[in-house]
């Protein structure tokens, strides 16, 4: 009975470790769902009239969905075991993020010149998710580029960078509501990142998390509360209206 017993469970880890394999892949996957629940109702309306797009914002749109493209893409060579393909594509998709880095400031900065200036003061709160996000950005992908000869370090910290990209996309989520300022989408992030991140580290470490999580996490949690704890104070409101007077002109 006994040796019944192991050939019945043996399959079990096997499909377990299987399915484990395609993890990154499924983040990939849900970064499109996310994308996919913000834009694809946006431009429908553009498509009937309703919601002008400017040109230049569709080239933004195109460099994103090709950073999550090419993340896509790279999870899924990795998961498939084409490590020699993976790196040769590697240096291509890094470009892909720094172009996607570059796109989200010059998006930031166009708002300031296309858009008239904020006549409430505390709009100027809703300044400081750009620097938070581009800045933190470019930080994790730097270092996941650093970390590339560590596999384990390398795809983690690639995740993180490319789900923080997707925070401009979760802040125009209709059914979070704006009136306790920027934590509800803060949290969003952290929810459909940190979870399953989490679970993952858990599940292949024997309950523990790996290092690249845990640094990666305390990273943007730091980020997250040095963005909210400016959130409304008197030093960051006159120092984004100067900024946004200067680049208006």
């Amino acid at each position: 009975m006994a040796t019944i017993k192991l050939v019945m469970d043996a399959p079990v880890p096997h499909r377990r470790r299987r399915t484990l394999r395609y993890f990154f892949v499924g983040m990939a996957a849900a970064a499109v769902v996310i994308v996919g629940l913000t834009f694809v109702p946006e431009y429908r309306k553009f498509s009937a009239g309703t919601f002008p797009i400017a040109g230049v914002l569709h080239i933004h749109a195109a460099i994103m969905a090709t950073w999550v493209a090419a993340f896509g893409c790279q999870a899924y060579l990795g998961a498939t075991g084409r490590t020699n393909l993976h790196r040769r594509v590697g240096p291509y998709a890094v470009a892909v993020g720094w172009v996607a880095w570059a796109s989200m400031i010059f998006v930031e900065t166009r708002s300031l010149v296309a858009h008239p200036l904020p006549q409430d003061v505390g709009d100027f709160d809703w300044m400081l998710p750009g620097p938070y996000v581009y800045l933190t950005f470019g930080i994790l992908l730097a270092w996941a580029v650093r970390e590339r000869r560590r596999p384990a370090w390398h795809k983690r910290l690639m995740t993180f960078a490319m789900f923080l990209a997707l925070q401009a996309t979760i802040q125009r989520f209709l059914w979070i509501p704006i009136t306790y300022g920027y934590w509800p989408f803060a949290l969003t992030l952290d929810v459909v990142l940190l979870v399953p991140m989490i679970g993952y580290d858990l599940s292949t470490l024997k309950g523990r998390l790996h290092p690249a999580t845990v640094r990666a996490a305390l990273l943007l949690i730091g980020a997250q509360a040095l963005m909210l704890g400016l959130w409304g104070t008197d030093l960051w409101r006159g120092f984004a209206s100067v900024v946004a007077h200067a680049v208006h002109g």
